[in-house]
């Protein structure tokens, strides 16, 4: 590494720029494992810390859907309590929905990776892009219902934990 005064020499110029070149590359390589800070959580509401692991790529988007109270809403397209959505990082990242009010939830996180904002499927009907879904039910060629996925907020902040599926 350089010290102070050999980055300063006169006729260190060379080294001068090295010892910047170096020490911008190690910040660079350091930020690329660190987590962006949570979204900004809503002010209303009741906060629900999503921690999604297992993103293969940060090609694209996440997005975070928040259904009920009512279990009648879970996967029904325009029924959902609260979103987000983020630009994608590969391996972990955590989004922040809020609840309207206590009582019990379910998430599903969409890897939108080509970002055209909808869930592709194949010819069959099954899903193209990763996905996962609160309390991490078994899946097998059929949806999740809304109580094997649901989870219970209170007044605390909630955090749960999706494994993404590809």
């Amino acid at each position: 590494m350089c010290s102070s005064t050999a980055c300063f020499r006169p006729n260190g110029v060379g080294l001068y720029i090295f010892c910047i070149v170096l020490l911008l590359g190690v910040s660079a390589s350091f930020g690329e494992g660190l987590q962006r800070p949570v979204n900004t959580c809503p002010s209303e509401g009741k906060p629900i810390h999503i921690h999604v692991h297992g993103i293969k790529n940060a090609s694209g988007s996440i997005k975070a859907v928040l259904y009920g109270p009512d279990p009648k809403s879970f996967l029904v397209k325009g029924a959902r309590a609260d979103k987000e959505r983020e630009p994608a990082q590969k391996g972990s990242m955590t989004l922040c929905l809020a609840a309207p009010m206590e009582g019990k939830y379910a998430v599903v996180v969409y890897h939108d990776e080509n970002d055209n904002h909808k869930f592709d499927r194949n010819v069959i009907g099954l899903p193209t892009e990763g996905f996962g879904v609160s309390k991490n039910p078994s899946l097998f060629l059929a949806a999740p219902n809304f109580e094997e996925s649901s989870f219970e907020v209170n007044g605390e902040v909630t955090h749960v934990d999706v494994d993404m599926k590809y």
